[in-house]
This record gives C-alpha cells, structure tokens and sequence, in this order.
C-alpha cells in the first residue's frame, strides 16, 4: 500500500514501493556546497534540496529514498527531523473495497476469504551531517517507529528520525529503504517540494506484468488488481502535472519510467491559492481497467449508475413521503423546492458530529435510501441520494451528478481515476433548463451550492444513458454579500453612538449558519463580533446585540450591532472623521509579489454594501464636498462611493463588486492595483467645522 505524501512543510517522506539499490558511501561534497551561505537560485531560502532522488522497484518489492539537502538559517535546520509515514500491516478486500488505483477505501475493516495481506518494513536506513568546515558526524541513533492508526488488520506507522549536530551551513544526507511483500498501488512522484530542488532523479520499475512482453496475465495473479466493480486492473497509467518540459517523463522500451529534472522551485507559499495538490509539479502513477478517456468513464458512470438506482430506491416509503411533501398537484419547480426544504431538515450528520458519522468519498453506500427516511439521519452524500430518490418518485427529471470538490480538486477527465471525485449534487430539468441543487449541503437555500460545489467539474450521464462532463453553476455577486446599513449620531466631542444593521446573504451567510451546526451560539456572536470590532474603525466599540434568523436559511441573516466609542478627531474647532464607517484601516488584501506563481482562488463572486448616515452635531457643517469615486476592471470588479448631505446629515454609500471565482497568476499585478486605489477611496475623511457664534 502506497500513501500520497503531506502538503506541508516539513520533510515528510512517506512510504510507497520500493527497490534493491545498494546503500553505498555517501558521495563526498563540493567546496562550493561546503562555503553556501546563500542561493542565488533560491534568494532568502531556508535550505534547499542539493539532490533528491526516488526509485521504485516492484520485481524487487523495493523503494529507497536518497537526500542531500543544505541548511541555510536556523528555520531550515527544522529538516534535520525526518518523518516517513507507512503502512506497517495493511489488508484489502479484493472484491468490494478498492478504487480504481487500487488503493483501499475507508469501508475497509474485515478479513474474510477474498481479502489479501501485506506487511511493510524498513529495510534499511544511513544518514550523515556534515559540517561546513568538513566535519561528518553519522547518524548512529535508532529510528522511532511509533504505530499512528491501527483499524482492524491495518496499521499505519511513522519512522521518525533525527540528524545528528545540525548547524546553520550543515550538509545532510541520509538514504533509507522501505521494504514490501507486494504491491497494490502505484507511486506518486511529488517533484516540486517545500523548498528549491536543484537536482532530482526519479526511477520506476513496474512489475514484469505491466512492461512490454511481460509475462503472465493482467492484474496481479488475476486477483489483487480488481477495482470496486470487479473489474480487472489492466493499464499502468501516468498523468504527470505542471512538467516544464513533457520530455522530461520517458516511458522506455523496457517499460521503466525515469524523469530527470533540475531547478524545481519551491511550492509557492502565496495567499488566496487554490488547493496544492493541483498546483504543483507531480507525476500520478495508477493502474485502470482502461486507458480511453471516454471508455473508462463511460463504463465507470454506467456501474456507478446502476448502483445509485440499487442504493436511491423510488419506491416503498420514499414513494410515501414523495407524495406527502410533494403533492401532484404541484408545479415541478414547487416539488423540487418542498423536497429539498424536507431533507435540508433531517441530520447531517457531517454537521452534528453524531456517532457513526463518516466521509464516504466517492463510494455508492450500501443498504437504502430508506434508511435514511426511517433514522432522519444521514450523511451528505445520503441525503443528496434520498433527495434524487425523492424527486424521481414525485415524477421529477432528475440525475446524480458526481463532482470533485474545489476545495480538495481539480477535476481531470484525462486522470483516469474516480477517487477524485467526492461530492454528489442533483440535476433536476424542469421546462427543458436544468437546475443544479446541492441537499448535502446543510443550511445552504434552493439552488445555492456550497463553495466548493460550484464551478466544479465532474461526470454525469445524459438520458440516454451516455457519459458527460459537468461543470456545475457559478453563483453572481450579488447572490453573496454583506450589507451594512445604519445611523449614527456625532457628538461634538467626537465621540458616536447609533445602531448598525449587518445584513448577509449566500455564502457569506452560509459559513455562519454551518458554524453554529458545530459549535455553540455564543462562539458565532463573539467571533461575527469579533470580525466587525476589526472592520470598524478605530476608538469605536461594536457590540453585538442579536443574530436573526440564523437557523433558518430561507431568510436574510442580520445581525444587529450597537456602536459607542470615539469616532471623530478634535481639532480647534474642527471634528474630523472617516468618510465610511467600516473598511477605513484596512489594507491591500493582496500582498506585493515579485512573481506570482499560482492562480487566486477567491472560492466566489461576492458584493460589500454600506450606507450609513451619520446625524451632525448641532453647529457644525461639512467642510467641501466629498467627490464622488468609481473604478472598475473589465468585468472582474468595480467599486462606487458616493455622498448625500441633506440638512444636518451625510449619508455615504459604497458598493464594492467583485465578479471573478479564479483568476490567473498573470492578472494579480492589476488585481493588486485595483484594490490599492479602493484602499486610498476607503481612508478618506471629511471635516466638520463648528459654525462662529454670533458676537464674534
């Protein structure tokens, strides 16, 4: 069993297959390697890896790991602890809980005769520190192996080891191997690390089975390899990602694959990315029962399908309660509506946290739909299943469609393995249009999906039973936003006092309504306080007086905030103070960047409001009048502000729209731009002068 290593930054080495390379002397460094007290390739680097090298041997049931990394400042000598993650004992049920990588699936707890064993050990381990006047001090200590997990057969365990003496400008290397009695999955290569490579060598010997004029038949003695339909593995297939070069990944004539590479820059550290693990370089390893695109999936949906229909049953009670909540009097539109309010009701259990609650991935459960009807209870892939139920009983179009969550993947219909796709929504086609809703979602209204549900690709079968892909709806920005509303009343000392009404809506109201699910109330109110105490400027105290509606989500969630503190500066007989309320510190979200490396990921469009009247002290009057402001760029974001003096008020209004999802790492320069000019319209103040009495 192989396991995809961490996306952290720590060394975390972890365990996959492995081959018979002989642990020879560490090979002696360079003077220049000894003297670096920088990288120019790397500027400001911690440490950087000097050679990094991976070989995989299956024939030989091997894998060794070979490292030379240089340590730079004190933060780097944190790679001098090594971490490498796996599975001690592990045992797979051949018939009914692999993917199609032949890795295991959660449900995997029992032995019985159609489950095969395996065992890993580390086979061998050498490491050194060498010390930049030359000094070598070998690593003498034994390795920690502690046990992380154990569930049933399976135990997941993590060597851990030190390197002796480190010091800043220390070279250290060690080399390990791991040893296996068998393989079920194929290597991951995570070529772009934590810190700049400047050399790596990667090396991939699959059994004799899967290279040219092999021996034997597909699958691994015809019966390790079988995917969770039954299916036999029969293809070695390699999707590499974000390659500088394609060439780089040779596929020989002896079937081994080998990759040289040189100058892998870190894996960026940068704000508002999407997730990693589809942003770096990686070369992914998998066995499938088929190497066409459309053959693979056109057969994997028609399984899955046909499991679906087994698991979402239309009859019996659901067809009861179909017909109780969704009468056939009602239009299709109203159907959809009343089935999805009745299962938003029931537990989500990946909410409630109740006992028995787990992530099922990509897996079709076992049992019934009605079960989920009897118990009121299930997880959010079940209750997406019982609305999909629901619907067709009530004579709705309706069709799961499995999707891969933003926020974990990317979906790649050219990456042969379903074990990327973990959600499922439901397409209901009412007059011809389709409309996509996600019951799995707990709190989120009719038709509003939950971040990571929307914009995501995924597959789907038509009506006549034909694969597709799927890229579920984008929300606009006016479906997300914050208004702020209010009026305050200045004092001629400065100091203010009034109400604010806070008002939000989709997402912006959905992370709050899912937030009280898992913790208590008063947590929600501290930390929504919290979040408006730092948006309000400063001298100003916001107290939180009430959340309305923050259990229902067919309403508008406001909360309602009382406001007291110093506003206003005192100067003579001047008071000067924020032309906006909210915002008026902030600064660009979006740090200064030399060379933006990954795409913005804002998870969705979204609007800011505000229109706040602030009541004038008697005597004073606005000084000028504050120009109107409007900025936009192309169709991503646009900002207004403007003001109103009516008698002894001034009422100021700001809209800040912002209409992009993602966008490309080559657009954050005038991303960036654009939010500095909305910094500089935000801070502006306005003066209030006190009128001269009478006699002088």
């Amino acid at each position: 069993m192989r396991f995809r290593p961490w996306l952290s930054f720590a060394v975390l080495a972890m365990a996959v297959a492995a081959p018979r390379v002989s642990l020879a002397q560490f090979q002696a460094p360079t003077d220049a390697e000894l003297k670096m007290t920088e990288d120019p390739k790397a500027p400001g680097a911690d440490a950087v890896y000097l050679y990094r090298e991976e070989t995989e041997d299956d024939p030989h049931h091997f894998r060794t790991v070979f490292v030379r990394i240089k340590v730079l400042t004190e933060a780097g000598k944190e790679l001098a602890t090594v971490r490498v993650g796996y599975e001690r004992n592990f045992s797979i049920n051949t018939n009914s809980s692999t993917r199609n990588d032949g890795t295991r699936t959660a449900e995997e707890t029992r032995i019985d005769p159609d489950t095969i064993s395996g065992h890993y050990e580390v086979a061998a381990l050498s490491g050194r520190t060498i010390h930049p006047d030359g000094t070598v001090i070998p690593l003498t200590t034994t390795p920690a192996d502690l046990m992380q997990a154990k569930e049933g057969s399976s135990q997941v365990n993590t060597m851990t080891f030190n390197l002796p003496s480190v010091e800043v400008g220390s070279i250290l290397e060690y080399r390990y191997q791991l040893r296996y009695d068998r393989f079920l999955s194929a290597p991951y290569w995570m070529i772009q690390q934590p810190y700049f490579v400047h050399k790596a060598h990667y090396l991939f010997i699959p059994d004799n089975i899967f290279v040219p004029n092999g021996t034997g038949g597909a699958g691994v003695g015809g019966a390790y390899m079988i995917n969770a339909h039954g299916q036999t593995m029969t293809d070695l297939l390699a999707t590499p990602q974000h390659l500088p070069q394609a060439k780089l990944l040779v596929h020989d004539a002896a079937g081994h694959w080998q990759l040289d590479i040189s100058d892998v820059p870190a894996i960026p550290r940068e704000a508002y990315g999407p997730p990693l693990q589809d942003q770096i370089i990686e070369v992914k390893f998998y066995y499938s029962p088929s190497f066409a695109p459309k053959e693979f999936w056109q057969n994997e949906m028609g399984m899955w399908a046909k499991e679906v229909r087994q698991y979402a049953t239309e009859g019996g009670a659901v067809k009861q309660a179909a017909d109780e909540f969704a009468p056939a009097s009602d239009s299709a539109l109203d159907k959809a509506k009343k089935l999805y309010a009745f299962v938003q009701k029931l537990d989500n259990t990946d909410y409630s946290g109740r006992s028995g609650s787990r992530f099922l991935g990509n897996a079709v459960p076992s049992g019934s739909v009605e079960t989920v009807l009897e118990n009121k209870s299930g997880n959010g892939n079940q209750i997406a299943f019982l609305y999909l139920a629901l619907a067709r009983a009530a004579g709705l179009n309706a069709r799961a469609e499995r999707i891969a969550s933003r926020n974990r993947h990317t979906f790649s219909a050219d990456y042969l393995n379903d074990s990327q796709l973990d959600a499922v929504v439901v397409g209901v086609t009412i007059d011809g249009k389709e409309i996509v809703v996600d019951p799995g979602e707990k709190m989120a209204p009719f038709q509003t999906l939950g971040w990571a549900h929307s914009g995501a690709g995924g597959v789907a079968l038509t009506g006549d039973g034909k694969v597709e892909t799927v890229l579920t709806p984008l929300p606009q920005n006016t479906d997300n936003t914050i208004v702020r509303v209010g009026k305050l009343t200045v004092n001629p000392d400065g100091t203010v006092a009034g109400t604010l009404k806070v008002g939000f809506t989709g997402q912006e109201a959905l992370r709050w309504r899912q937030l009280a699910l898992r913790t208590e109330a008063a947590n929600v109110n501290q930390q929504v306080e919290h979040m408006l105490q730092a948006q309000g400027p400063d001298g100003v105290q916001l107290h939180l007086e009430r959340i309305a509606a923050l259990d229902d989500p067919t309403k508008q969630l406001v909360a309602v905030v009382s406001v007291t503190g110093s506003l206003a500066t005192s100067t003579g007989n001047h008071l000067a103070l924020p032309r906006l309320f909210f915002d008026t510190k902030s600064a660009d979200p979006f740090p200064d960047e030399d060379l933006r490396a990954l795409p913005v990921d804002m998870h969705y469009p979204a609007q800011e409001q505000e229109q706040i009247t602030y009541v004038l002290p008697a005597g004073y009057a606005l000084e000028g009048t504050p120009a109107d402001a409007t900025t936009r760029w192309l169709d991503n974001a646009a900002y207004q502000v403007r003001s109103k003096v009516d008698g002894g008020t001034i009422t100021t209004g700001r809209i800040l729209a912002r209409g992009f999802t993602m966008l490309d790492a080559k657009d954050y320069g005038a991303l960036r731009n654009f939010y500095e000019q909305v910094v500089v319209s935000d801070r502006e103040q306005i003066v209030l002068t006190q009128a001269k009495s009478g006699g002088q």
